[in-house]
């Protein structure tokens, strides 16, 4: 078994230096806002995603480090349900939202704050019995499933 960090470090090979400096700098951040979660990691169409949540299904995850080439976004996977008075959060779509980072300063602010703990609060209401049994961050490799 490989160790997930590694891994983590080779999925973001492909990416400029710029780009890997900053995400590992959002995973470091976002671990110690969000724990004890599972973070989530894999690669999905053109991007590297990194998703934290209360269970190991991707979709339930309250946020993810989408990285792209060229840039990085902060995703509410159910960040239409979360309030946002500042109105940050980017998108249209039932669900999801987004929200355009392109430093870590931009992250670190009371409003993203409030946004990441109302977020958590919701999925955390979705789990059964309300409780997560996590001690700290446990890293998740997540593989695509090819069809046969």
């Amino acid at each position: 078994m490989d160790d997930p960090e590694q891994q983590i470090t080779d999925f973001l090979l492909p990416f400029s230096e710029e780009i890997r400096c900053f995400a590992q700098d959002l995973r470091t951040y976002l671990k110690e806002e969000t724990k004890p979660a599972f973070e989530l990691a894999g690669k999905s169409g053109q991007s590297f995603n990194i998703g934290y949540g209360f269970t190991t299904t991707s979709w339930d995850c309250f946020c993810a480090i989408i990285v792209y080439r060229k840039y990085i976004n902060i995703s509410f996977p159910s960040g239409a349900f979360v309030a946002d008075p500042e109105g940050l959060l980017q998108g249209t779509g039932a669900r999801v939202r987004h929200l355009k980072v392109k430093a870590l300063k931009d992250v670190q602010t009371t409003a993203v704050n409030k946004l990441l703990s109302d977020a958590r609060k919701n999925a955390l209401f979705l789990v059964r019995g309300g409780e997560v049994q996590l001690d700290g961050i446990k890293t998740v490799i997540k593989t695509r499933k090819t069809k046969k």
